[in-house]
């Protein structure tokens, strides 16, 4: 359950994806099913932070300890998120960040990976990001492998750096949109809250999907599906079968959630659910 880039970035290394199904209660990863498909060709777990909820990289971590298995977090929802009291990009060796424009640090575009591990990773990634580039002294510089134009531009840097000062303030009003939505939302299955989480989505499901997402629209608020689970998609179709991301997926609705919501919107937004949704059970 993730947007499909999370395992491009398995088949651009030539390595071969390998899905895991997901919590029902988060969507995060499941790690029971990690735990389940972890083989001797295994070389990294690559969780994601569904919606930003912090999935639980301690039992990850303790999984993978007495291995040579690498966890790279998948952290695009979750700048801000925070595990065990420490923020989400502190845990894994490798952390990845997206600063697309609709993310809680957004910028024009952009993204980063913090590191927790040997700094002689660091100089690797900066020439990575830049077409191979190494040694650069001034006008004089060496290339020594394949590199990629991935560096930030600096107009995204500049506005990254206001809008990283201004983070922990933008997912508390999250966190209060979030709230209002668990405790009035009159469906049984619905994100959890927790002062922990970003909230760069928030979902819930429903018995009427395509009705209810009909309904939102003809009141002006759009909704969305976050997400159709990757290995369903025809580049990734195989056997494999993984029942309850096919059974939540179904069910998913994505309801706006943002710093321009006003009072009105959200009142709006939860008296139009509260009418037309159908709740599971």
């Amino acid at each position: 359950m993730s947007f499909v880039s999370t395992a491009h970035a398995a088949v651009y290394n030539n390595a071969k994806p390998i899905f895991v199904d997901v919590d029902e209660n988060t969507l995060c990863i499941d790690i029971d099913d990690v735990k389940r498909k972890i083989t001797n060709k295994t070389s990294l777990v690559l969780p994601v932070h569904f919606g930003g909820y912090p999935c639980n990289v301690k039992r990850l971590h303790s999984i993978t300890k007495n291995s040579n298995i690498k966890i790279i977090e998948d952290a695009a929802h979750a700048c801000g998120s925070v595990f065990n009291g420490k923020k989400i990009g502190s845990h894994s060796e490798l952390v990845c960040f997206s600063f697309h424009p609709v993310k809680n640090l957004s910028m024009p575009t952009g993204g980063a990976i913090t590191i927790n591990s040997d700094k002689k990773i660091e100089p690797i990634l900066k020439s990575l990001r830049w077409c191979g580039i190494t040694n650069r002294n001034e006008s004089s510089y060496d290339v020594d492998k394949l590199g990629y134009n991935y560096y930030m531009n600096e107009v995204s840097a500049v506005i990254g750096l206001i809008q990283l000062q201004r983070l922990d303030k933008m997912n508390k009003k999250r966190f209060e949109i979030a709230k209002q939505y668990f405790k009035t939302i009159n469906v049984e299955k619905k994100m959890p809250l927790s002062s922990d989480c970003s909230y760069h989505l928030y979902w819930i499901r429903v018995k009427n999907r395509d009705e209810l997402m009909s309904k939102m629209r003809e009141n002006g608020i759009e909704t969305g599906i976050h997400y159709k689970p990757i290995h369903m998609m025809t580049f990734y179709k195989n056997s494999q079968k993984l029942e309850t991301s096919e059974r939540v997926w179904k069910e998913l609705v994505s309801i706006p959630m943002h710093l321009n919501l006003s009072q009105s919107n959200i009142d709006k937004i939860i008296f139009c659910l509260n009418k037309y949704a159908k709740s599971t059970t």
